[in-house]
């Protein structure tokens, strides 16, 4: 096959919920209370306890690589 090939990623994810800091890092909290923890991504203090969306690559069971991260708007 000639051309440019594109291999989709199926295992992005967008997922929302509240900001927290745990032992394993930086972690998201559904309001389904899954956990998502985050790699890349350093928040500042300031930021724990935010509702955030986050974009990015599933990298294991509960781990989320970080692409793109904001707060929701209230």
């Amino acid at each position: 096959m000639d051309g440019i090939q594109r291999t989709m990623n199926t295992n992005r994810k967008r997922i929302s919920g509240r900001l927290e800091h745990l032992p394993r890092g930086a972690t998201i909290i559904t309001d389904a209370r899954d956990h998502w923890i985050l790699e890349g991504y350093e928040p500042s203090n300031d930021d724990y306890g935010l509702e955030v969306t986050v974009e990015g690559i599933v990298v294991g069971f509960d781990r989320l690589r970080v692409e793109w991260i904001g707060r929701v708007s209230a």
